[in-house]
């Protein structure tokens, strides 16, 4: 091998070397010099001029090298390494062309030096040598199969390299015959060959051998690829059914569009969504079936989706052809080596309605809130004004009938003064009613600020409280530790007070009073509580009556009261998103269970 050659061999290893790790520069830069070696080589035997490239090293030695030519490098040597300059030169991941190009300058270097090969193996000169010229050596032949394969590699995951180490059936059968028909034609013309010269048959006979073994072999393997094939296709067919089932059965509606804007493919779901036959969806544009509404945003999609963009939401409505229009939700993808969109779709038609329907009445609830609220505004601007105008005329009821009570109390029997007080009672009575109608009605306005709030320390304090405002009573209580709730302290107390006053308020006739305060528990958590008390009861029929304004199921001279504590009760409940509820005995008890709402997704109102 000539130095040069061997040298050019190297920064052609190089070269590849430098590429695949992706130092494209560097590779280019070795590249040129291997193309600008062997161009110079070249040109040099097409003009016939001796440039002298090829003898800058060891230039004595390669004088008396050969005996009948002297050592330079082989035209096809050099027009080798041309053409492998240039293939390097034009690798590029980045554009199918150029690598297309790239490959093919490999496969002439690599069929070239195939050429040389078989001239070695059969002793035909002219194969690995051109005319008069030194021929290519045997080991430089190899060397350039090398680096022809060499260049292949350098993009294994695409062009030819990428098909044959594939799960293609072509792919599968190339790795499987290459191995086989080559070197078995080839293995079969050296021994016809090697037959003829020393004499084992003549010219025809080894014909008639060749053709005879290297029929029967492509045959076999002819016969081998078509079964291969078969079980491949049988295969193929088997998923082709599977997917024209899933196809077919979609609840969705699926669909495949070209680059030229007609639907390939559709299920049947989409024919029936729309009312077309498959004909009459395949023969027309996609643009004819949409909304010219939503046309102008339905081909910007479809050309994010052609860049590679996919798509997870889009809307948009299909004209059907009874004239109506429904929307489909889509999402697509593009497969890039079919040229195709990929896109299923759900009808969202009765969604959309849906959805309309819900914000027609969200706008109306709205409107009906305000106008609620409005109305809560003046009901509690005339429930201000009432309970206003309403305590003086009752100051001048009590008044004057303490100033008459004053002036002609003596002038008037028992009767008269009976009158006089009663209606001072009553007067006192009103004002009271009106007092509660406010509290109330406050409870409505009032902010309510959400918190962790233990309602066992509030009951003691509130039966204490009212221990101490009748000493002379002696009530047993008990309340359980660690009533936690989500809830507004302050309206909390407003409900323990309510019930607890009521509680022992209906005990009084009974010299062993006993409340009792605990937790109520929904599926081992609490959401609330309850108070318990031994006292008089009520009868459950009349318990739809209990949270009522101003209702009483006893009489005012058994047990005072305006009857505005339970409702009070109740309004606090329902703020809290909650509920309250009774369940008592005549003369033996009654206990009024309340919930709140532990659950912090629930709003309060």
């Amino acid at each position: 091998m000539n130095p040069v050659t061997a040298l050019l061999f190297i920064l052609a290893g190089t070269g590849l070397w430098l590429k695949s790790g992706g130092r494209t520069s560097e590779a280019k830069l070795l590249a040129g010099g291997v193309l600008a070696v062997g161009l110079v080589r070249l040109v040099g035997y097409v003009m016939d001029i001796d440039v002298g490239i090829d003898q800058w090293l060891f230039p004595t030695k390669l004088e008396n090298d050969q005996p009948s030519f002297p050592n330079r490098m082989s035209p096809n040597a050099a027009l080798n390494f041309v053409l492998f300059g240039c293939g390097l030169l034009l690798m590029d991941g980045t554009s199918a062309v150029r690598r297309r190009t790239a490959e093919f300058f490999a496969l002439l270097v690599g069929f070239i030096s195939l050429l040389a090969l078989l001239g070695y193996a059969y002793q035909v000169n002219w194969l690995y040598g051109v005319t008069y010229f030194i021929p290519m050596a045997l080991h430089t032949a190899a060397l350039f199969h090398l680096i022809a394969f060499g260049m292949l590699c350098l993009c294994p995951s695409e062009g030819k390299i990428a098909f044959i180490l594939g799960d293609s059936p072509g792919g599968a059968l190339v790795r499987h015959l290459f191995p086989v028909v080559v070197p078995g034609l080839v293995l079969l013309g050296w021994l016809r060959l090697e037959g003829e010269r020393n004499g084992y048959f003549a010219a025809d006979m080894g014909t008639t051998l060749y053709t005879i073994v290297a029929l029967c072999m492509v045959s076999a393997l002819i016969w081998w690829s078509a079964l291969s094939l078969h079980r491949t296709d049988k295969a193929r067919q088997h998923v082709e059914a599977e997917l024209k089932r899933f196809f077919t059965l979609s609840l969705d509606a699926l669909c495949i569009i070209g680059r030229d804007g007609y639907f390939k493919r559709v299920n049947p779901v989409f024919m029936q969504a729309l009312g077309y036959t498959e004909d009459e969806i395949l023969t027309r544009p996609v643009m004819d079936f949409i909304h010219p509404d939503d046309r102008e945003k339905t081909e910007h999609e479809l050309a994010r989706v052609a860049a590679g963009v996919s798509v997870e939401h889009f809307e948009n409505r299909y004209r059907c052809k009874d004239g109506t229009w429904r929307w489909l939700w889509w999402k697509g993808q593009f497969l890039e080596t079919e040229k195709l969109i990929y896109g299923t779709g759900r009808d969202v038609t009765e969604l959309k309605k849906t959805q309309e329907e819900i914000r027609e009445l969200n706008s109306t609830l709205q409107e009906r809130a305000t106008q609620l609220d409005a109305s809560n505004q003046e009901l509690e601007a005339f429930s201000y004004s009432v309970s206003h105008d309403l305590r003086a005329p009752l100051r001048g009821i009590s008044g004057f009938t303490q100033a008459l009570e004053e002036h002609a109390g003596k002038s008037l029997d028992e009767t008269g003064r009976s009158y006089l007080a009663r209606v001072r009672r009553a007067a006192e009575r009103m004002g009271f009613l009106i007092d509660d109608l406010l509290k109330l009605s406050r409870l409505t306005r009032a902010e309510m600020k959400l918190e962790t709030v233990d309602l066992s320390p509030m009951a003691e304090s509130i039966l204490t409280q009212l221990s101490q405002n009748e000493p002379q009573r002696q009530v047993q209580w008990k309340v359980t530790p660690g009533i936690l709730v989500n809830a507004d302290a302050a309206l909390m107390r407003v409900l323990l007070e309510n019930l607890l006053e009521n509680a022992w308020k209906f005990t009084s006739k009974n010299p062993a009073a006993l409340i009792e305060v605990g937790i109520l528990e929904t599926d081992g958590s609490a959401m609330g509580g309850y108070v318990r008390d031994n006292g008089v009861g009520f009868d459950m029929r009349y318990a739809s009556k209990l949270f009522g304004a101003f209702q009483r199921l006893h009489s005012m001279i058994e047990f005072p009261g305006t009857g505005i504590g339970l409702a009070t009760v109740q309004r606090v409940v329902r703020r809290h998103g909650g509920r309250v509820w009774a369940d008592a005995e005549l003369n033996v008890g009654s206990t009024f269970y309340f919930e709140v709402g532990n659950d912090k997704s629930k709003t309060p109102v």
